[in-house]
């Protein structure tokens, strides 16, 4: 199917959880940064995730300086009891933790105390930049750190950073340097306003998507991805092979 086809949705409901089996970026973990609050809450929407077809959720709790001061070291015993919760609930699905770091002033004090988050045998770790407004100062350095360290970097929702939208080089240079790019799947929804989403439709066309991702906080995203189910970009995405999800 042409990326430039006028039509805009499929007549078959996509198999969306079915067809990527892992979702690796929520925020699930209750009361620790602006997603779910309690653990109720946290129980209902991955009920919902079931339903979609999930089988297993990569939990990312927010670490970024001055708005979610986390202690990663906490996030494990968090999820333990997240686990047992779920459990009795009756839902069956897999879990891991990592965290989604900000690319923040405080971002190379924790890379050398150890304090990062990663996920998967392989040393995944999920970064953002921050602000959304513009590249972080020193980014180069940053990720040349992180990877002389062994971590295998992933960007998250590269869509929603707009001063990217036009600036080529630095997509090609972030992808040269072998970082993963993970779209919000509601972004094609038009969730976070158009020009998001014509950002994301651009990255899909140019095979710059590796992995998809709900950014899951409460009900509203989870409305918003059921009106992704006959998205033709997100069908055409997922016909292609290229996303690597059910590799985690």
């Amino acid at each position: 199917m042409s990326w430039f086809s006028r039509k805009k949705e499929t007549k078959q409901e996509i198999d969306l959880g079915g067809v990527l089996q892992t979702d690796i970026h929520s925020h699930l973990l209750p009361g620790i940064d602006d997603g779910a609050q309690t653990i109720d809450e946290s129980i209902s929407l991955i009920k919902e995730m079931e339903e979609l077809g999930y089988k297993k959720m990569i939990i990312t709790p927010h670490v970024r300086y001055g708005y979610f001061d986390n202690d990663t070291s906490t996030f494990d015993s968090r999820l333990e009891e997240l686990k047992r919760n779920v459990k009795m609930a009756g839902i069956n699905m897999e879990f891991e933790v990592g965290a989604e770091q900000s690319v923040d002033e405080e971002f190379s004090r924790r890379i050398e105390n150890n304090e990062l988050k990663s996920f998967g045998k392989n040393k995944y770790l999920l970064i953002e930049f921050f602000p959304f407004t513009e590249i972080p100062m020193g980014y180069k350095q940053t990720l040349f750190s992180l990877q002389t360290k062994g971590y295998n970097l992933i960007l998250a929702h590269p869509e929603r950073y707009l001063y990217l939208y036009n600036d080529e080089k630095t997509l090609e240079e972030l992808k040269d340097r072998g970082m993963l790019f993970q779209m919000n799947i509601i972004s094609l929804s038009g969730y976070f306003g158009e020009p998001v989403k014509k950002f994301a439709e651009k990255l899909i066309k140019n095979d710059m998507i590796d992995l998809l991702g709900t950014d899951l906080h409460g009900i509203r995203h989870i409305n918003a991805l059921k009106n992704t189910l006959h998205n033709v970009v997100l069908a055409s995405l997922l016909d292609s092979g290229k996303i690597m999800n059910k590799k985690f």
